[in-house]
């Protein structure tokens, strides 16, 4: 293994003398059009090399929120204001299976890694709900519910561990006395951790557990500025032991249950490890990102209109390639078997919607929805 990294340490050294001598390499770019789809692009290289790009949502208003399986999407259909039902989309027959609708306002979907289950609020009557979908039978689960006059706020949205078996919240009472609500779909329990000191004057909006239950990363605003704060769940308690500013456009995940990967407050993609205590950077500049399920290739938004797909091997990014241009990447949802690719964006000259903190990007008018499939 050692004679064969060398070997190819040595062949990267010899690429960058060679591409000093004759020019930069230029990489091929997929231009996607406003009116075409199924379109035939350039090949990009023998790893993702791109096969065709649908674009999606033409006339009525919706929202895709993730895949279910490989080969089809969750969506959310109709008229804003009105009852609106989820749609199972099979976006290569251009196929739709309806289900029963949801009485009530539907905000803050949420699909799990696993496709297994779908996370989300409703607000009817007078109350606020807290759901779970099951999506292989259309099963709901209340996780929790109150009446408006009991000031209970959830901080954001729900949030997935990678492995779909937690999700999790930030729930606020009347008092503004905020805990971390973890709800074990496997065991089907709910447990709750206190944040130690005192949390009137922090805003959080984000909370995702690890894959083994046992940590937690949390977004939060304190003196206007975001941040990022890693820590353990320890008996009732959440233990911080990280914490570092992060960009407000940018958003942050696990790679494994040690490691956490986020953009930095001047826009850098950061790793921290755990472990050892250590910080790294990835790249320089960096927008919006996202691993791929098996947490091996990761994509992500550089410069105005381009979206690059690469490699995550320890603390590298390697084999970089742009995918994408022609639009402000705001939403990347990989396919489990990594041949696919959801992406919700914007024009660059078009307004973003206001939000007060990162979050997965609401559907407007301006927003773009398109699928990218790889050969």
């Amino acid at each position: 293994m050692k004679r064969i990294f060398l070997w190819a340490a040595a062949y990267v050294l010899l690429a960058v003398i060679v591409t000093g001598c004759t020019g930069a390499l230029k990489s091929k770019t997929v231009i996607i059009p406003d009116t075409e789809e199924g379109r035939e692009p350039q090949s990009l290289s023998e790893t993702f090399e791109v096969n065709k790009i649908y674009k999606l949502q033409e006339n009525e208003d919706g929202e895709l929120f993730g895949w279910t399986d490989k080969e089809h999407v969750l969506g959310y259909f109709g008229k804003r204001g009105r009852e609106r039902g989820f749609e199972q989309l099979d976006y290569e027959l251009k196929t739709r299976q309806t289900w029963p609708e949801i009485h009530g306002f539907v905000h803050g979907v949420k699909v799990s890694a696993d496709g297994a289950n779908a996370s989300f609020s409703v607000q009817t009557g007078g109350k606020e709900k807290l759901m779970l979908l099951h999506l292989a039978d259309q099963k709901q689960t209340v996780l929790r519910e109150w009446t408006n006059k009991e000031g209970v706020v959830v901080a954001g949205q729900m949030s997935w561990a990678n492995n779909g078996r937690y999700v999790s919240f930030v729930q606020e009472d009347g008092n503004q006395e905020a805990v971390i609500v973890v709800y074990d779909v496997t065991r089907q329990e709910t447990k709750e951790f206190k944040f130690p000191g005192k949390t009137e004057n922090h805003q959080f909006y984000s909370v995702q557990v690890s894959d083994d239950g046992a940590s937690a990363l949390i977004f939060k605003i304190a003196a206007r500025q975001a941040y990022i704060v890693f820590g353990s769940l320890q008996g009732d308690t959440f233990v911080n032991q990280y914490e570092h500013p992060v960009s407000s456009e940018g958003n942050g995940d696990f790679v494994n249950d040690d490691q956490i990967v986020f953009v930095g407050e001047e826009g850098s993609l950061t790793l921290f490890d755990r472990r050892n205590a250590k910080t790294t950077i990835l790249l320089e500049r960096s927008g919006v990102f996202q691993l791929s399920r098996d947490r091996k290739y990761i994509a992500y938004s550089k410069g105005r209109e381009n979206l690059y797909v690469a490699k995550l091997q320890g603390n590298n990014i390697m084999n970089e390639k742009e995918i994408y241009k022609g639009i402000v990447p705001e939403q990347i949802e990989w396919s489990p078997d990594n041949r696919r690719m959801l992406l919700n964006g914007r024009k660059w000259y078009e307004s973003r919607p206001v939000v007060s903190a990162p979050s997965a990007a609401p559907f407007s008018q301006n927003s773009s929805l398109f699928i990218i499939e790889f050969k």
